[in-house]
């Protein structure tokens, strides 16, 4: 076993003590050279190099350590950014899609042992296996918040041959790793009560494909040959169809998941009720105490989960939540105190029940409206619950602690008015080694370079953390601002600009803006104390701003300076020589198809056109050919044509169509006319972005483009595939996405332009006017029947909930007021029903009002409604209208950020500004050019809105 390695990890601690994710190493706090000999490769190195090098080596050493020791030549270790697959160089018969595997489950402090014991066993076996790369690797996949499906399979093993050889192999890892720590895995069954080894039927290699759902992935494959997703449950769920569990097999027609039992009943007294939320932590239940008849609070720390280089788990973390709450208890400030008590390894704390929402949500509900603009409370009650808070503070710093994360969402409002401080699990004493912890907006500078376990900071963070609560407090909006880099403005100017803009109508904001930029100064010697921030929300010390009354516009030529830094920016961040993807993802973007207009090169592509359109120039003209012909070659090595506009090859074969066009590039529009013949019509997801309406729309524009008539008769075949699959319920029509469908959305029914209603309804619409068929035009209008049946209305404002049930009030494009909102514009236009015009302007208004709460993007964001504000002006000639989506560049304006000498607008993150269409940065561009220069949405027909 790697014993230098694990002894040079555990003695290290001091450099890089800590278990937070993606964090940069703490500081060396000596000099000097250590020779470092592992697997039988010395080094010489400083300290702080090892202490990286320790990090990033010490798993894959002891791999080749054992390797080494077998003198199994013949076998490859390939690392990569996350995962290190080790198999033997020569493997007997075909490659294995599918079956049952082992993972095994560590900690932190323990993966470099459970690896090499376990690889003993596996090379032994001649058993291909991988495991998470880097002890950070291993932090995340333990980590409290990882996805439940996923959590804790720090390695997983691919076993051959038959169910004895399969249990032999079991049987010597669990042996082999037997009293080491690890969490449990929750989407499989332990091999042994206590093991680390684990079970499940799944994908090996899988066959790899494109999904239904745009993303690529390893799916199984049914006993019809068919493909099946290999679902992560956070519960053992084998297909009905897999082999019979070869450690347990189950009776007779039993699946693999138990039933759970009608009541929960914990310690033999508390019985739960609903969960209030779920992770791999353990989650958290609202229940009842069945011998004092009290509501309570349940949270759950499972064992081994957050585990650290220390040995504490998210166990010990409840442990001193409870303790925290013992003393904070006394001031009344947090809920009390009920019980704490093991139950199967894990441990639960029980707290009370406070009765009331949490500030954010309090906030949201209360806003109030001045001038169709969003504000908060009146002056005089923003000050008193200013005060409350405040006060909490001065109990938590009154017992020598700090809080750490101060945020809206960990405080409570009563029904009386009061507030409660929740979730204090990260207090400490400044300096006290402990978890550190914040959240993005309410993170006081020094904070966010710093995550995991370490010195608590002072009590400073709090009181930056307090100034963002209070901004939250009289706007509704979180005060998150992308990093520039280089610095331009500080981040105290960007506030106060924002601020000015807000506190337009709003005088809660002018009340506490003094307070609230004090208390975010970047500079934490700078930001007054509590006593002093009561001072400042004196009436005395309102900040007048210097602004008139009426909002400021932003200017034509700011708007133009944003599209060319914009535009600049997307050309910049191209990679044409990266296969993979043409620009830069997420990393939860990372796996889907790098072709779509989503969250790939189609939808970036369709903007840098439509730019070139408006401006054209040569380096614009070299962008859109680069991206074109990237997409073009790329095209022929996915197989699998996906329908959908925006996740499937209709819109990919409609960005190559649009660019070849301007491009005067016939081999371009040859590849776009073909890829749009062969994309599929029938589809069981009937939906705008995945499945038939979306190809219909784009089989229209070909169609309009091409004059092909061909492409029209197959716009016929999409939409009589839309009336077949329409169904009437409750008197609606609505068209529900299978529940046998291979995909996420199986069973889901919406109402919005993404998924559902307003989306197929506008295909039907805009094909019955290109092909003259009334029926196509009468079924769009049971559709608009139903929209405006699941109208809600609050305030003068209209919002859709994504769904039937659904009663969140939504603005967005996907499943809210600008989806809707452009369909039943079109409908109003085809009909005249003058019934429609209160509701599209009620629509309007909503978008309005979201202007400040709402991140810029296409998708889900400021973008998508402000192109319905676009459709409002031209369609009604009100010019109020365009002064709104004005309005909503103001927002977006405000958000803006320096990177590399350019004026970018973040994507929905806040954070940064990823190029893709959906919610990035090419969507909100979009949105600009429109506004400065004209013309329909993108990705819309000329059938869909005539004339415009």
């Amino acid at each position: 076993m790697c014993v230098n390695a694990t002894a040079r990890l555990i003695g290290d601690r001091g450099h890089r003590c800590d278990t937070g994710e993606n964090e940069p190493p703490a500081k060396a706090d000596h000099i000097g050279r250590i020779i470092v000999i592992t697997g039988g490769r010395t080094r010489m190195t400083t300290p702080r190099a090892q202490s990286m090098a320790v990090e990033d080596t010490i798993l894959e050493d002891c791999v080749r350590a054992v390797i080494g020791r077998h003198e199994a030549v013949d076998w490859r270790v390939e690392p990569g950014d996350f995962w290190c697959t080790v198999r033997p160089g020569r493997q007997p018969g075909r490659q294995i899609v599918q079956g049952w595997k082992l993972h095994l489950s560590a900690t932190v402090l323990s993966a470099p042992h459970v690896l090499a014991r376990a690889a003993d066993v596996l090379v032994r076996h001649g058993c291909e296996f991988k495991f998470a790369h880097t002890l950070d690797a291993v932090r995340q996949l333990t980590s409290a918040r990882y996805d439940r499906g996923g959590g804790g399979k720090f390695i997983t093993a691919y076993p051959r041959g038959d169910e004895e050889r399969l249990r032999l192999l079991a049987d010597e890892l669990h042996e082999s790793t037997a009293g080491l720590p690890g969490p449990g895995i929750l989407s499989d069954r332990r091999y042994r009560e206590g093991s680390l080894v684990h079970y499940r039927f799944g994908a090996f290699r899988g066959l790899p494909m494109l999904g239904n759902d745009g993303s690529y992935e390893a799916m199984l494959v049914d006993p019809e040959g068919e493909p099946v997703l290999d679902r992560r449950e956070a519960w053992f769920t084998p297909p009905a169809w897999a082999p019979r569990d070869p450690f347990r097999p189950a009776p007779a027609g039993a699946t693999g998941q138990a039933a759970a039992p009608a009541t929960v009943l914990l310690d033999g007294r508390y019985a739960v009720g609903v969960a209030v939320r779920h992770a791999f932590r353990g989650g958290v239940y609202r229940a009842t105490d069945q011998v004092t008849g009290e509501q309570v609070i349940v949270k759950q720390a499972r064992a081994h989960v957050n585990g650290d280089l220390t040995g504490r788990d998210a166990r010990d973390a409840l442990r001193r939540e409870a303790s925290l709450l013992e003393r904070l208890g006394t001031s009344a400030v947090t809920p009390r105190l009920v019980g704490l008590f093991d139950q199967q390894g894990d441990l639960f704390l029980v707290q009370e029940a406070v009765a009331g929402v949490t500030l954010r949500e309090s906030v949201r509900t209360r806003l109030r409206f001045a001038g169709d603009v969003a504000w908060g409370p009146p002056a005089g009650e923003a000050v008193r619950l200013a005060s409350q808070l405040i006060g909490l503070l001065e109990a938590v710093h009154g017992l020598g602690l700090v809080f750490q994360d101060f945020t809206p969402d960990n405080v409570m409002v009563t029904p009386e008015g009061d507030l409660r401080l929740i979730d204090v699990e990260v207090a400490a004493h400044p300096g006290e080694t402990t978890v550190r912890a914040f959240t993005p907006a309410y993170g006081a500078p020094e904070q966010v370079p710093v995550t995991g376990l370490g010195p608590a900071p002072d009590q400073r963070v709090d009181l930056y953390g307090l100034g963002a609560t209070l901004f939250h407090l009289a706007t509704g909006v979180d005060p998150l601002l992308a990093p520039e880099r280089p610095q331009v403005r500080t981040t105290h100017e960007r506030l106060r600009a924002w601020l000015a803009h807000m506190s337009i109508g709003n005088p809660a904001v002018r009340r506490l803006a003094a307070v609230v930029l004090g208390l975010m100064d970047e500079d934490p010697a700078r930001r007054p104390g509590l006593a002093a921030a009561r001072d400042l929300m004196k009436e005395a010390h309102a900040v007048p701003f210097g602004v008139s009354a009426e909002p400021e516009q932003i200017g034509d030529a700011a708007v133009d300076g944003l599209i060319a830094d914009g535009i600049d920016h997307l050309i910049a961040t191209m990679e044409p020589e990266n296969e993979a993807r043409l620009w830069p993802a997420t990393p939860r973007d990372r796996t889907t198809d790098p072709l779509n207009v989503q969250h790939g090169a189609a939808g970036v592509l369709g903007v840098l056109t439509r730019a070139h359109e408006v401006r054209p120039g040569t380096a614009l003209e070299e962008a859109v050919a680069i991206a074109a012909n990237w997409i073009r070659r790329a095209v022929p090595r996915e197989p699998r044509l996906l329908p959908g506009l925006q996740f499937g090859r209709s819109g990919t074969a409609w960005a190559l169509l649009e660019a070849g066009r301007l491009l005067d590039d016939r081999r371009l529009v040859d590849v776009a006319t073909d890829l749009a013949l062969r994309v599929p019509l029938s589809w069981p997801n009937p939906d705008v972005c995945h499945g038939t309406a979306g190809a219909g729309l784009a089989q229209l524009r070909f169609w309009e483009k091409t004059g092909n008539e061909e492409f029209l008769a197959r716009t016929r075949t999409a939409a009589d595939a839309l009336l077949a699959a329409a169904e009437h319920r409750d008197g609606q029509i609505l068209w529900p996405i299978p529940r046998d469908f291979t995909s996420s959305l199986a069973g889901v029914v919406h109402y919005g332009f993404a998924h559902g209603v307003a989306g197929i309804g506008a295909f039907l619409l805009a094909a019955g006017r290109a092909l003259g068929d009334s029926s196509y035009v009468d079924l769009a209008g049971e559709a608009a029947g139903t929209l405006v049946s699941a109208a809600r209305t609050k305030d003068d404002a209209a919002y859709w909930g994504a769904g039937p049930g659904d009663e969140t009030l939504h603005t967005r494009w996907c499943s809210g007021s600008s989806g809707v909102g452009a369909f039943l514009l079109q409908m109003w236009r085809q009909t005249g029903d003058e019934s429609l015009c209160p509701l599209l302007d009620q629509a309007a208004t909503a978008i309005r009002r979201s202007q400040w709460s709402t991140m810029p993007g296409q998708c889900c964001g400021l973008a998508g409604g402000g192109e319905l504000l676009i459709d409002m002006a031209e369609a009604t000639g009100t010019p109020r209208y365009r002064e709104w989506a004005q309005e909503l560049v103001r927002a977006a304006y405000l958000r803006r950020f320096h990177r590399d000498g350019r004026q970018v607008i973040p994507d929905v993150s806040g954070t940064d500004s990823f190029a893709y269409f959906a919610n990035g940065l090419s969507g909100i561009l979009a949105f600009l050019i429109r506004l400065r220069h004209g013309g329909p949405r993108q990705w819309l027909p000329e059938a869909f809105s005539p004339g415009s």
